[in-house]
């Protein structure tokens, strides 16, 4: 179970929760926003021409719920499997990526493994997994609920380290293929689980994490969580800005073994 702290924000900032199977009880509003430390080698800027050019046609559309004016580019220092310090650049929604790139820097900090971090238009819907590539934003359905928009498609949402942590289709096992091997949590590199520091960082956040969808845990997955009844995530006017976890609930039962 997650416990969530909750804060008002003027003129809406928000998300969607992908199909609401996080389940969270707001125990604290209007909170103060905690103080930061410095962020690692992070730059935020507008799209370049030359990055929506390259995204129109794949990761967005004309008709996705977002503008690429609402978007950004962030370039990230991460941890790489080699051990090595690697440049990235992800592509999220603009209020929430001064938070995305404190998240990456805490990952940095704590030596947390990414294969590479890389915009999902260079992949594709595919591609991307099988090759084990850290995104944020593309326009796309949600997998567990198709007609509605996946928080993604908001630029609210992270797909961390895919091949080392697959989603579960109910029909069609796990995804990407070839990756039920890596499905069960353990301490391999990249693996997120309530006990890695991944998880730890992102949820202190307010991000809640897709393993504990029920049927089809989502283990590569974070989504920043806010709360309101607008059906426009950007006019929700609660964002949640921590995250507590409560182990041996009934979310355990989505955990694969």
């Amino acid at each position: 179970m997650m416990v969530a702290t909750a804060t008002l924000l003027p003129s809406g900032e928000a998300l969607k929760v992908q199909s609401f199977r996080l389940f969270f009880v707001v125990i604290a509003m209007a909170l103060a926003t905690n103080a930061q430390s410095p962020l690692v080698s992070a730059h935020i800027a507008p799209l370049t021409p030359q990055q929506r050019t390259a995204m129109t046609g794949k990761s967005w559309n004309p008709g996705c719920p977002v503008p690429l004016d609402d978007l950004v580019s962030i370039r990230v220092t991460y941890y790489g499997f080699d051990s090595k310090t690697h440049l990235g650049t992800i592509v999220l929604h603009k209020r929430f990526a001064t938070e995305a790139a404190q998240i990456f820097a805490e990952l940095y900090a704590a030596h947390f493994p990414i294969n590479k971090i890389d915009p999902w238009e260079n992949y594709g819907p595919r591609v991307y997994a099988e090759q084990d590539i850290t995104v944020g934003f593309y326009c796309e359905r949600a997998d567990d609920a198709p007609t509605e928009w996946s928080s993604h498609s908001y630029g609210v949402a992270i797909d961390l380290n895919p091949r080392e942590n697959p989603f579960r289709d109910v029909k069609k096992g796990w995804w990407p293929p070839t990756s039920a091997v890596f499905a069960p949590r353990d301490n391999g590199k990249g693996k997120i689980s309530p006990s890695s520091g991944a998880f730890r960082i992102f949820t202190r956040h307010g991000w809640g994490w897709g393993g504990f969808f029920a049927g089809e845990p989502d283990l590569m997955h974070f989504t920043k969580l806010t709360f309101g009844p607008p059906a426009n995530p950007a006019d929700r006017p609660y964002v949640i800005n921590g995250l507590t976890y409560i182990p041996g609930t009934a979310f355990e039962s989505a955990q694969p073994k």
